[in-house]
């Protein structure tokens, strides 16, 4: 099968958490024009603590460097989990482009942007994040730092003139559409499992990589 584009984001490698194996089924036996790696996808705080590296890991490494050989467009967004990586923005590995954001196109004629999305945090929302355990309702407390995101990321793509904004960092997939802004959100490949493709006609859309 062969798919316009690839978002994917917040599989944290290097992490016990990660079904990197997941995200390596769902890619090995596809095409794709462009790869868009939405931050977080190599868990630099996991390294750190010298935890497990799943042999999968390696397996996807080199599936993303055989197909960037293959002609397919790499760009690696760096997230807050994989920071260490920022000293390298500009740079080509391989053909993978490492960028802290970038811009693209959907064959419809639609302009994204593609960023990881810890940039939207503010220190009112990380209050509200570091109150999760004082209050009681956590979940609902969760919810409300989550959509703060959302709108700071929405005001950000209305402020930059693009047509959306596509990011992960919340590992909440999601597809929505406020004030002619279309926020897009690819999940994870901890739990939800998600990514989002550009089909051949240019349509985004939530793609579960573990069906």
């Amino acid at each position: 099968m062969k798919y316009r584009a690839l978002f994917i984001s917040d599989i944290h490698i290097g992490t016990g958490r990660s079904q990197v194996d997941k995200a390596v089924d769902f890619i090995c036996d596809k095409e794709f024009d462009y790869i868009y790696l939405v931050g977080d996808i190599i868990d630099g705080v996991a390294l750190k603590r010298k935890e497990p590296w799943h042999e999968k890991a390696n397996d996807f490494l080199q599936n993303i460097l055989k197909k960037a050989k293959e002609g397919t467009q790499i760009i690696y967004i760096t997230g807050n989990h994989d920071k260490f990586l920022e000293d390298f923005w500009g740079n080509n590995f391989g053909g993978i482009k490492i960028t802290e954001k970038t811009l693209h196109n959907t064959k419809d004629g639609k302009c994204y942007m593609v960023i990881h999305g810890h940039q939207f945090h503010t220190k009112f929302l990380h209050f509200i994040l570091s109150l999760k355990n004082w209050v009681k309702d956590k979940n609902k407390q969760i919810s409300k730092f989550r959509a703060g995101i959302e709108n700071n990321a929405i005001c950000y793509a209305a402020k930059s003139g693009v047509d959306g904004i596509i990011c992960g960092h919340t590992h909440e997939a999601k597809i929505r559409v406020t004030n002619n802004i279309t926020y897009i959100n690819t999940g994870d490949c901890v739990e939800s499992l998600t990514c989002v493709v550009e089909n051949k006609n240019g349509e985004l859309e939530l793609i579960d990589i573990a069906k």
